[in-house]
């Protein structure tokens, strides 16, 4: 009878799961039940084990979900750029590929052209004339702007003359256009592997790259002691450093190309040291860092290619001095109204202040991947990219005529304009510059491959 009435004293509280009962305090200690002051003591309502002997072995089934997790990680990886590319929005152009609106032209233009590089054989740098260095490695190029001497028999020594380039450049004695035209048939063979998949294109542009940069008989050397030669007054100038723009580009190229099977990890490695090397050369050497004292777009660009190959090489720290000396740069480059007239003494002048403001932005990337921010910077004087954009606004949707001397007045601004304002307008996504787009799509030919970069408007 006691036993009951203890059982007709107690509750239940479900909630937590408690039965809680009127007891004997020193029987429940011993059975280590917790006993409330109160005399109430506390054990856990006992649960009936669910039998699962109906159901079948789990292991298997779990080995093999964790297998296809495993295999969609993978793919979803093998899908996004090892590091972020500086001078291509990755994702805007996956949603032109994906969209696949109004693309049809330019797509098969591409495909024309891959094919026919296909069939081309690689370019090396070591087919020109001998370096001046007496290494066939090393690159050797005469400056675009340098001409034979009018005045004397042998047109010793060359002279410069800006504004007007000297076809002997491009010539075969030198090499740059066979660098040219290997970065060039590069990017163009990759892009045409992100649109259609098929690996002969990652294979050739794969071939291409193994012979002009890591194949011990035909590879370049990692420097330009022989760019932008003068002949009979140097060897090569430090603003031959301004053709090694080029490569920001094509490492970009390179980032998707490794998405492929054709560049294997064992070449992504050794194309890295290649570019490691050469951003020490660029470091180290007096020619670099006379270029990266210079106080317009050749200062900006050797910070660009600092910054970009150490990004490349995973090395963000050694990405971020080149930040620093970019907002050097802008507070000596910019003027409070936004223009910068170290450009405009050039015989092109408009191309080179939207080259000029190329340079920051591809900066201003870079600072966005290492985790600092350039488009919002402002110096100590107010100086700042926003208001570079906003000077060239007008002049480059022809809302105003261009004021300073300009050779190339009437032809179509190119690229560059598409390139930097698209990165504006993303960096100011409530600013007036994503209107440049649509006066600058005008000009670009329907086939052109620029549609296959940036939606259009």
């Amino acid at each position: 009878m006691a036993a009951r009435d203890r059982r007709q004293t107690g509750h239940i509280d479900r909630r937590h799961g408690w039965i809680t009962v009127r007891c004997d305090p020193g029987r429940n200690q011993r059975r280590r039940h917790a006993v409330h002051p109160t005399g109430h003591c506390f054990k856990r309502k006992e649960q009936k084990r669910k039998s699962h002997a109906h159901l079948p072995a789990m292991k298997p089934i779990l080995t093999f979900c964790t297998a296809l997790l495993c295999l969609f990680a993978v793919k979803t990886i093998a899908q996004t750029p090892e590091t972020p590319l500086v001078s291509i929005d990755f994702e805007a152009m996956k949603k032109v590929r994906d969209a696949g609106k109004d693309i049809d032209l330019p797509r098969k233009k591409l495909i024309e052209k891959a094919d026919k590089i296909w069939k081309e054989k690689p370019l090396r740098v070591v087919d020109g004339d001998m370096p001046p260095s007496g290494n066939k490695h090393d690159f050797f190029a005469i400056g675009k702007l340098a001409f034979p001497n009018p005045k004397t028999p042998n047109g010793m020594p060359y002279i410069r003359k800006d504004g007007v380039t000297n076809p002997e450049a491009d010539g075969d004695r030198y090499d740059l256009s066979r660098y040219n035209t290997t970065l060039s048939r590069v990017n163009e063979l990759s892009l045409a592997w992100f649109y259609t998949k098929d690996e002969k294109y990652a294979k050739k542009a794969a071939e291409l790259l193994r012979v002009w940069f890591l194949d011990p008989e035909t590879r370049m050397n990692p420097n330009l002691n022989n760019a932008s030669a003068l002949p009979g007054v140097h060897d090569g100038m430090p603003i031959g450093i301004i053709f090694s723009v080029a490569l920001i580009r094509m490492v970009d190229h390179v980032k998707i190309l490794a998405l492929s099977k054709s560049w294997t990890p064992e070449d992504n490695k050794a194309l890295k040291k290649w570019f490691a090397e050469y951003r020490d050369w660029l470091l180290e050497s007096d020619m670099g860092k006379i270029e990266a004292k210079a106080g317009n777009n050749h200062g900006s660009w050797y910070a660009a290619q600092v910054a970009a190959f150490s990004i490349y090489n995973g090395e963000f720290e050694k990405a971020k001095p080149m930040i620093e000396l970019a907002k050097k740069q802008i507070a000596q480059q910019i003027e409070p109204d936004g223009s910068m007239p170290r450009e405009y003494k050039r015989e092109r002048s408009l191309h080179y202040s939207i080259y000029g403001l190329q340079a920051f932005s591809y900066l201003a990337r870079c600072a966005e991947i290492v985790g600092g921010d350039l488009w919002n910077f402002k110096s100590t004087d107010e100086k700042s990219l926003n208001l570079a954009f906003s000077f060239l606004y007008p002049y480059v949707t022809y809302q105003k005529e261009w004021p300073w001397k300009n050779i190339a007045k009437g032809q179509p601004l190119g690229r560059g304009v598409l390139e930097v304002y698209q990165w504006a307008a993303k960096a100011w996504p409530d600013s007036e510059f994503a209107r440049v787009n649509p006066s600058i799509w005008k000009e670009v030919p329907a086939q052109s491959t620029d549609y296959l970069y940036w939606p259009r408007p």
